[in-house]
């Protein structure tokens, strides 16, 4: 043979025996692939049959995931249902989950379309992200009392799912976990929840009672915007923070009681609850964001508590009902548009440590009676604070001994009467 013939053939075995094979498993029993993850403690996962994901090889049909599983002379354990093992098997059923499963990968049932439902074991620790999106066939879930945590997007867009069932140890409820599952109507919040990620719930259109557990802490951004439906809602008695725009535009939500360890209520948090009629701020929060109540149309009065130093921009504009509204002590500024349009506004308290009152703070507030000051020292003022306000009209309150700084103020010597405390 010649040298170039033995070199061709030499290179062409060295590409066999080092060429990645595009086998996915390491071994297959009864149609089901696996992987070993633990030769010395006889562990396997479930896994798909080859990178590929060619549509012949998905599986199909009913499967059944045992608990263990005979190769050659060993008996391994099946530990894990692996990354992708079942993903896009649109044929796919059915699944039963053995026992002795502690987690659920990545993408592992995602896009199975006619699933219908699953029982999670109680042996399964985590299920991971995206696990089953897109399963838009799947009506129920039941989740097992080991698991505590829910991966991001663990069931976003399972658009038929109902009703899901948590067990007692759920810790986590990862960002968009279950976001845009519209027809889901019930689900069991266990009093292990501490945390609700960002969209968790965005979109659930059709969920209309919502009891958070006592061990709740974070509510995440989005969590339940557009929630529509909500009718009840319960937040428990731990909760310290509410993302931005956690329940915006939850329109049929009445009334709502917050827990005395609320430290902070995100931007635009309940805007557009137009049917919000009663909230009572505790006197923990020290926060309120932008926008935060805009658009609560029924919202007929509100305490800012004296824990609470900073309101933001817009934090009730449009509050058409607002009536009267009371500024604790600890606020150093409010916001830009904080009160603007509150067309029914008749009555504000303002706390003592506010130094600055942002432009079109009151802009359009047109039926003020009264505006009563604690601040010694006349707050500075943006521009067009009072558009529309009839300064004949309005009677101005401030501490005794201050009048002669408020008639020289930029925006407060425009007041007619004005009255020092104590006198007509």
């Amino acid at each position: 043979m010649r040298p170039f013939s033995i070199r061709l053939l030499l290179t062409l075995l060295a590409l066999a025996l080092f060429t990645p094979s595009v086998m996915a498993y390491d071994f297959e029993v009864d149609k089901i692939y696996y992987n070993i993850t633990s030769a010395s403690e006889m562990t396997v996962e479930v896994t798909y049959k080859d990178k590929a994901f060619n549509n012949s090889t998905l599986y199909s049909g009913d499967i059944i995931i045992p608990n263990v599983v005979k190769y050659g002379n060993r008996i391994f354990t099946v530990k894990a249902i692996g990354s992708n093992a079942f993903y896009n098997c649109g044929a796919l059923r059915s699944v039963r989950i053995g026992n002795e499963v502690k987690s659920i990968g990545n993408n592992a049932f995602s896009n199975c379309r006619r699933l219908t439902s699953i029982e999670i074991p109680p042996s399964v620790e985590v299920i991971y992200e995206s696990a089953f999106s897109n399963c838009d066939g799947l009506t129920s879930v039941r989740i097992g009392h080991s698991t505590e945590v829910i991966g991001d997007e663990a069931f976003r867009g399972c658009s038929s799912l109902t009703s899901v069932r948590m067990g007692n140890s759920i810790r986590d409820i990862g960002n968009r976990a279950f976001q845009y599952c519209t027809n889901l109507k019930s689900i069991n919040f266990p009093q292990t929840l501490e945390h609700i990620g960002h969209n968790a719930f965005h979109n659930c259109q059709r969920l209309t009672t919502v009891n958070l557990p006592n061990g709740l802490l974070t509510i995440g951004n989005s969590a339940f915007e557009e929630c529509v439906s909500i009718t009840s809602l319960s937040v428990g008695r731990s909760l310290t923070i509410i993302g931005n725009s956690a329940f915006e535009s939850c329109a049929k939500l009445p009334t709502l009681r917050l827990p005395s360890t609320l430290k902070s209520i995100g931007s635009s948090a309940f805007e557009g609850c137009s049917r919000l009629d009663n909230i009572i701020l505790p006197d923990s929060l020290q926060s309120i964001g932008g926008a935060a109540f805009e658009n609560c149309t029924s919202l007929s009065s509100i305490t800012v508590p004296h824990s609470v130093t900073s309101i933001g921009s817009s934090a009730f504009k449009c509050c058409q009902n607002l009536k009267t509204a009371v500024i604790g002590n600890h606020v150093t500024s409010i916001g830009q548009s904080t009160f603007s349009q509150c067309s029914n506004l008749k009555f504000v308290l303002i706390g003592s440590n506010v130094t600055y009152i942002g432009s079109f703070a009151f802009d359009k507030c047109d039926k003020m009676e009264r505006i009563e000051l604690l601040a010694e020292t006349p707050p500075a003022m943006g521009y067009d604070n009072f558009s529309n306000l009839q300064y004949t009209m309005v009677d101005l309150y401030i501490p005794t001994g201050c009048l002669s700084r408020y008639k020289v103020a930029f925006m407060w010597e425009k007041f007619a009467f004005i009255h020092e405390k104590g006198t007509k």
